[in-house]
């Protein structure tokens, strides 16, 4: 006979809770509103019921249940999910969380024999096992972004390797770089990230299935085999730290919170060097947006939003690790609240690696502003005071010390360092030195840098080379 077409779930008319044998009353409408996760952890049915399947087949192989009940919770577990994957199942409050509606809507389907499923199981490993199954999952996809945003950051670091950008400390000009080593200074910051991302994804591939409520299971399971089957790479060495345990998260939510710090201080960047005050760049039309009131603008609002939401995504690591710092052993109710930041974070995570990535593709660079800055902000000034000093035996004291009154004549005078003849030295300096023509030509000042990491087009070539190799070409 073939499948019927799944009709639309119902609300029971008094919906069962799984732990209300010993209750003669039920609960309030405002306790069951505070105890309700329905909301928010809906997002984890796919992974509870594939965690569900795992632990039926491994109560079937255990002989826990007979075969013929195994195949009939499976079959009925994979009727509930395709009614709710096609938007079938009525989500009530009343049946609290994810792994109720899944149970109750199984009994409906399969019968009593859909009673069986919780065999050696808590909801307390239910829940983590599936949070683990969710955040392995995503970071995975979250790595594959960011290796993106990596791949980019290197491409338009390659293109953009020759022209001159603008070295800063302290929000003024201090020293003239190349683009390209501007570009690859975020590279590694993100590379930092990926690097985390990876130790997050270590932390949440352990199992705490069959940690039961925390002290284990009374029956004789093979937590090995339903590991296996989830792809996990192993379980949680002792039960009461498989229910309690939240330090994956706290890792993930870590790199998130630096992610986005990188994120904001790059988007911060932009939308400064965007400004027509310095008009160092420009973002496309597809990355920024117009006032409603002034016909002329075309604002960073995105890269904006991105740099607002580094706050949403620090907070929710804060409100976990306050959640979580003083929380006796094992499984607490406060735990309940970790999955709201956690779906926030990994939302928002996303929409930060491809908003960025976005940006970065749809921005042009014009050199030829930061070049003038360059020279109106004397930034070959370290020139001159390491020129006096390595040709013409100076102290570096007294070479700065010159240096900053050439700069003080340079701003008198209205004139620019490159611009300075010999009778500007002999006036300042008192023949007590001059410096060789075109030494203070911007490109010469960048290709004096010297040893690994700086921003020479040799060392810059290197880095990109590097970075090409630890992306996998």
């Amino acid at each position: 006979m073939p499948d019927k077409k799944p009709e639309k779930s119902t609300k029971p008319a008094k919906p069962a809770k799984l732990w209300g044998g010993r209750f003669k009353e039920d609960l309030s409408k405002l306790s069951e509103a505070i105890s309700e996760s329905i909301s928010f952890d809906k997002k984890l049915f796919t992974y509870d019921i594939q965690a569900s399947v795992a632990h039926t087949r491994m109560l079937e192989a255990q002989k826990i249940i007979p075969t013929e009940v195994s195949k009939k919770i499976q079959e009925g577990l994979e009727k509930v999910k395709e009614e709710i994957e096609n938007g079938l199942m009525e989500f009530n409050p009343a049946l609290e969380d994810i792994h109720t509606h899944i149970e109750s809507r199984l009994v409906e389907i399969i019968g009593d024999d859909g009673k069986y499923l919780h065999t050696g199981r808590s909801r307390n490993d239910q829940v983590a096992v599936d949070t683990h199954l969710f955040l392995k999952h995503e970071i995975e996809q979250q790595k594959e972004e960011l290796k993106q945003l990596l791949h980019v950051l290197v491409q338009s670091a390659e293109e953009q390797k020759d022209k001159i950008w603008a070295g800063y400390t302290h929000t003024q000009i201090a020293q003239p770089v190349y683009l390209g080593h501007y570009l690859m200074a975020y590279f590694w910051k993100f590379h930092r990230d990926y690097t985390m991302l990876d130790f997050a994804l270590t932390e949440t591939d352990k199992s705490p299935l069959g940690a039961a409520a925390m002290a284990g299971a009374n029956y004789p399971i093979n937590r090995e085999q339903t590991a296996e089957e989830l792809g996990f790479a192993e379980v949680y060495e002792n039960s009461m730290d498989a229910v309690s345990n939240r330090d994956y998260q706290l890792s993930y939510h870590f790199f998130a919170s630096r992610l986005f710090i990188h994120i904001s201080r790059m988007c911060e960047d932009f939308i400064l060097y965007n400004s027509t005050e310095f008009s160092y760049l420009k973002m496309g039309d597809n990355v920024t947006t117009g006032s409603s009131i002034m016909p002329q603008k075309k604002n960073p609002d995105i890269s904006e939003l991105l740099r607002g939401k580094t706050a949403r995504v620090i907070g929710n690591f804060t409100a976990l690790l306050m959640n979580l710092k003083g929380l006796p052993l094992t499984y607490n109710r406060d735990l309940q609240e970790d999955k709201v930041y956690l779906f926030d974070t990994v939302e928002q995570t996303s929409y930060g690696i491809l908003g960025l990535t976005e940006v970065l593709k749809n921005t042009t660079y014009h050199p030829e502003k930061v070049e003038t800055n360059l020279r109106k902000g004397f930034s070959q000034a370290t020139d001159v005071a390491d020129h006096l000093v390595a040709s013409c035996g100076f102290s570096f004291r007294d070479a700065h010390e010159m240096t900053g009154e050439l700069v003080k004549y340079c701003e008198k005078n209205h004139k620019l360092l490159d611009e300075l003849k010999d009778s500007d030295y002999k006036e300042v300096w008192n023949n007590k030195a001059t410096l060789p023509e075109g030494m203070l030509d911007l490109r010469s000042c960048i290709e004096r840098k010297q040893g690994t990491g700086s921003t020479s087009s040799q060392s810059l070539a290197q880095q990109i080379e590097k970075a090409k190799n630890v992306l996998g070409g």
